[in-house]
């Protein structure tokens, strides 16, 4: 959760960015998973999978094993069996019978990590998933917004070298000197061709204080860098002074961990001794995070008093258990410590699940302006249960709604798959952006056009006009 993105790259191809920041890659990487970019292609079989980064709970209780050994026995009567019971009949006839290498431990062990992968599988709720060992203790890490590693975000095509996207401001791999686009091509005089991602991570993580020797490519250079192994602390927030003259100023967040709050505050404060009065919050493919943070994050901009507040009986998020049975999510008011100014909140097609309840919220109690394209569309929250062999289940076990009810969630077609343009939060202004411009380029302002209705609606508010008239010079810019 923290990544580095590009407008026309998947959710997916996002995810992967930001684990590897810090040195850690997580196949099935964190949150929602879905089996590819496309919203046509049909899944794929039982495989670790990528999404949305999901709002996310955790319980700490771990499931037990049965230490059942009867034979398999079915119901005659309904044509069930006992899945326990059937599974390790499967995996004595594979030991006994299987043609080839002996089923060693950790063979039964695979087999059956993919066995609960195609399980939940044919759920076909790509939201579900199951987090082997090293998964979900990346998981925990990325959750928790920081981790041992170099501190730079990776990519790799296919078939070349991992690179280096950039390095985390202030982290050791800046600080060593290495830059965007660095092929890494040895690691402790070790080759990296033909490895992969997860290869190279593996590799790079350490104990802390350790030194790690990267061999680079640097265009036609080939050269050595030595890098420390640090704790890192990747920001998730960025912010700005958009604009000087009307002390218009920009926040963006890309996800919701447990570092968010904190690092908004601070960005606040920062913009309010610079006399902030207005500003552009920037949930622009934000993936989503923990449900928690999107509680807090949300209070910050929702006042706790006013009649709005009491018809929507102070609610941020209203969840939905399987059962029928709903709560609310109540704002925080100890929260809400900055100024209430004009707002305008960024959301386009990547802005997902956490993402989505906090737009939700400032759009149903009325204190934001919406604009942008529409969100993805995933009203739904998943539950991290961690077993007892260190792996977890990730299920979805409630929808959420904003606080007006309304459903959010896209459809699906009669496989499953995400009829696109369905479900998600319709803007209040809907503002297409520039094919070019590269997401997470904020220096592109003229490109930018979401950004620049933004503050055009925001230049008109300050200048007093009416709302109707901020309205229409937003919608007026993206045609010059």
């Amino acid at each position: 959760m923290a990544f580095s993105f590009r407008q026309k790259q998947s959710i997916e191809s996002r995810l992967i960015l930001i684990p590897l920041l810090a040195g850690l890659f997580f196949a099935a990487t964190f949150t929602g998973y879905l089996t590819s970019g496309s919203d046509t292609e049909k899944p794929s079989p039982p495989a670790p999978r990528s999404t949305p980064l999901s709002i996310e709970t955790s319980r700490n209780d771990a499931v037990e094993p049965s230490d059942s050994t009867a034979p398999v026995r079915k119901d005659s009567h309904t044509g069930t069996i006992d899945p326990v019971v059937s599974y390790k009949a499967a995996i004595a006839l594979l030991q006994t019978h299987y043609y080839g290498p002996s089923m060693e431990s950790k063979s039964v062990r695979l087999l059956t990590y993919q066995a609960i992968r195609g399980l939940l599988f044919s759920l076909r709720d790509q939201f579900t998933t199951f987090l082997d060992p090293r998964e979900w203790s990346q998981m925990q890490a990325l959750t928790k917004g920081d981790f041992e590693g170099i501190g730079a975000y990776l990519d790799q095509k296919e078939g070349g070298f991992v690179r280096i996207v950039r390095p985390i401001a202030t982290g050791s791999a800046e600080r060593a000197g290495l830059q965007p686009n660095d092929a890494i091509t040895a690691i402790n005089g070790v080759s990296m061709r033909g490895k992969s991602l997860n290869d190279l991570v593996e590799l790079i993580k350490g104990p802390l204080g350790t030194k790690i020797r990267l061999g680079i490519q640097r265009g036609d250079k080939r050269i050595n860098v030595v890098v420390t192994r640090t704790r890192i602390e990747p920001p998730v927030v960025q912010h700005w002074m958009e604009d000087p003259q009307y002390r218009i100023g920009h926040i963006a967040l890309s996800e919701f961990n447990e570092k968010s709050m904190e690092q908004l505050n601070a960005a606040f404060r920062d913009l309010e001794r610079q006399k902030m009065k207005a500003l552009v919050f920037d949930l622009r493919s934000n993936p989503g995070g923990l449900l928690d943070t999107a509680v807090s994050v949300a209070s910050i901009f929702l006042p706790s008093e006013g009649s709005t507040v009491t018809e929507l009986n102070r609610n941020v998020v209203i969840l939905r258990e399987g059962a029928g049975q709903e709560k609310g999510m109540k704002l925080r008011p100890y929260e809400h410590i900055h100024g209430q100014l004009p707002l305008v909140v960024l959301v386009n097609g990547s802005s997902a699940s956490a993402s989505e309840i906090v737009t939700g919220a400032i759009k149903d109690y009325g204190i934001g302006t919406i604009l942008g394209e529409r969100t993805y569309g995933k009203g739904r929250v998943q539950t991290l249960i961690p077993m007892d062999d260190r792996s977890a289940l990730r299920l979805t076990t409630q929808l959420y709604y904003p606080p007006r009810h309304a459903d959010i969630n896209f459809r699906r077609d009669e496989e499953g798959m995400r009829i696109p343009g369905t479900g998600g939060i319709v803007p209040d202004i809907e503002v297409k952006q520039s094919q070019a411009w590269k997401e997470e380029s904020f220096s592109d302002k003229v490109n930018d056009l979401q950004l620049q209705a933004g503050i055009c609606f925001l230049r008109a508010r300050l200048q007093n006009k009416t709302v109707a008239e901020a309205f229409d010079a937003a919608k007026k810019y993206p045609m010059h």
